[in-house]
């Protein structure tokens, strides 16, 4: 039976390994939390971006029921060719950058999650050059997870 991505059961979005849902891109990993985090941050400088922050939620989020703290990590991630052309189309879309890319762990998986900047981008700018751009970002986004593979 051919499902469409959302209601597909867990066991076979983990056997895809790359999700392209609706709004965002996924990649679910069986390898350990840390090994995950340093390869996608890897990864990251690798396709040419630039990591501005990472936030470190395990350290702020209450310990789970095994008194250990949760996995989670958000990278900011920025790319100034794309960056400079974005703001130079749209200043107002500043909020949107740098992308986010987040990374947490649970039940034996580790799964890294990013919102698609076509969608995002576009929902607050309809001029056609952002959305040129924004395939740009999506891109590189793209190429940084399927490194994780």
């Amino acid at each position: 039976m051919n499902l469409p991505a959302r209601a597909k059961p867990f066991e076979l979005l983990k056997a895809e390994s790359f999700i392209r849902g609706e709004s965002t891109l996924s990649v679910v990993c069986e390898a350990t939390f840390d090994d995950v985090a340093a390869r996608l941050e890897g990864s990251i400088v690798a396709n040419g971006m630039a990591i501005v922050h990472c936030h470190d939620w395990g350290r702020w989020m209450p310990a789970g029921a095994a008194g250990e703290p949760w996995p989670c990590r958000v990278y900011e991630v920025f790319d100034a060719r794309l960056s400079s052309q974005l703001l130079a189309l749209d200043p107002t879309l500043a909020h949107l950058l740098p992308c986010r890319i987040a990374v947490h762990a649970g039940d034996g998986l580790t799964t890294v999650t990013t919102a698609m900047p076509t969608v995002l981008m576009t929902e607050f700018s309809h001029a056609a050059e952002v959305a040129r751009v924004a395939k740009g970002f999506e891109a590189g986004l793209q190429r940084v997870l399927r490194g994780l593979l």
